[in-house]
C-alpha cells in the first residue's frame, strides 16, 4: 500500500541501498595506484605506470549480500502492510543489518588497506547512503507505530460506543 507514508520511507531506504550497492564507498591510495572499494570488490582506478583502469581480482561479496538483505527486508516490510506488528519487527531486524553492514564495511576496508599497503584512506559521499536508509527505516518505524496506535484508539472508541 504505497499511499501510507511508511511505505514511502521504506521505498526510499530501498533506493538508497540500491545506489549504495553499485557505487564505491572507500578510496585507498597506494604508491602504485588508487583503488576504489565497492560492495562487490576492489578495483584500481588510476595506475601510476599506464594510467589505465584495471580490475583487481579481489572480490568480496559480503557487503553486497548484506546490502541486498537490507533492501529485501525493506521490501518485505512494505508487503507486510496488513500486519503492523510484524512490519515493526522486520524494520527492527533491518536495523541490526545496518549495524552489521557498517562493521563488515570497516573490516573489509581495513583488510584491503593493510593488504595493499595504503598510504591514505578516504571515504566517498556514498558511504552515508546506508545512514540515510537507516534514518528512513527509523522514520518508517515511528509512522507504523503511529498507525498502530491510531487503529487501537479507533477500536477502543468502537467498542465503547456499542
Amino acid at each position: 500500500m504505497i499511499q501510507r507514508i511508511q511505505s514511502l520511507y521504506l521505498l526510499c531506504a530501498i533506493i538508497f541501498m540500491a545506489i549504495f550497492a553499485f557505487t564505491p564507498y572507500f578510496n585507498i591510495v597506494t604508491p602504485d595506484a588508487t583503488y576504489q572499494l565497492t560492495s562487490c570488490g576492489i578495483e584500481a582506478t588510476q595506475v601510476a605506470d599506464t594510467g589505465a583502469a584495471v580490475v583487481v581480482a579481489s572480490q568480496n561479496y559480503i557487503v553486497a549480500i548484506v546490502a541486498g538483505l537490507i533492501a529485501l527486508m525493506s521490501l518485505v516490510a512494505i508487503l507486510l502492510f496488513k500486519d503492523r506488528i510484524k512490519q515493526i519487527l522486520v524494520c527492527k531486524i533491518n536495523i541490526l543489518f545496518y549495524i552489521t553492514l557498517y562493521i563488515v564495511m570497516g573490516i573489509t576496508a581495513y583488510m584491503n588497506y593493510t593488504d595493499l599497503h595504503g598510504v591514505s584512506f578516504t571515504t566517498t559521499t556514498y558511504v552515508v547512503f546506508p545512514i540515510c536508509a537507516l534514518i528512513t527505516n527509523w522514520l518508517a518505524i515511528t509512522a507504523i507505530k503511529k498507525d498502530e496506535q491510531l487503529v487501537r484508539d479507533s477500536e477502543r472508541m468502537w467498542t465503547r460506543n456499542r
